[in-house]
């Protein structure tokens, strides 16, 4: 994120905010886990592979969380669904057409139930959509055990707001952008107060980003 705490500009742009030293770390981290995931908005904005350059010690599955079925089968998660896994995670709401497009070219689906009480809040007020314990549980009968959250804002702040985050890996960049409508790293319902869940944190640079990883505690 810049300083002033964006992770794109007010039209969408961003890459790229963090320097090439940072981003090879967050290669490292993809190529340590079990499964990276998105929500369809940074699908839809970026078009991401979410592969680890060069290849780590797991081949991580890549997960779509997309409740409304928005991602096309266009983008490369789907065109590379037969190299690398790629699980989508909908609710019953999605159309069934769609569904079985993405089926079509190699894609995994796990379709969960309608829950208007699981919100990510991103932007749309009261849209039902996919439950982050659920997935977690369902995640953990498949043997995963190291997930790597890697965005957008309202995908964060679902799992921020549920305390199902263990580890936060925090890239500055001394850039600005500004703009009220421009995304914040985490949305959501969020915190009332300051006040830090951390028991560990551990500041560096990285090239001429700043790089946090704080641990919550359990």
């Amino acid at each position: 994120m810049t300083l002033d705490g964006k992770l794109a500009s007010r039209t969408g742009v961003s890459q790229w905010i963090s320097c090439e030293a940072s981003r090879a770390i967050v290669h490292e981290l993809r190529g340590r886990m079990d499964a990276i995931l998105v929500g369809s908005g940074t699908v839809l904005a970026d078009d991401p592979r979410l592969t680890a350059r060069p290849p780590g010690r797991r081949a991580a599955t890549r997960i779509v969380l997309d409740c409304r079925g928005r991602i096309p089968t266009e983008c490369l998660l789907t065109q590379t669904a037969r190299e690398l896994p790629v699980l989508v995670v909908t609710t019953d709401r999605s159309a069934p057409e769609w569904r079985h497009s993405l089926e079509q070219h190699g894609v995994e689906l796990l379709v969960q139930p309608t829950e208007p009480g699981a919100e990510f809040r991103a932007g749309v007020e009261g849209h039902a959509s996919v439950d982050p314990a659920r997935l977690l549980r369902d995640l953990r009968t498949r043997g995963m055990t190291n997930l790597l959250v890697e965005g957008g804002a309202g995908v964060l702040g679902s799992f921020h707001d549920a305390n199902l985050i263990d580890e936060f890996h925090c890239f500055i960049a001394p850039k600005l952008l500004g703009g009220a409508g421009a995304p914040s790293p985490i949305g959501g319902i969020g915190r009332e107060s300051p006040q830090s869940p951390f028991e560990h944190v551990v500041v560096r640079q990285t090239g001429s980003d700043v790089y946090v990883q704080a641990w919550v505690p359990r």
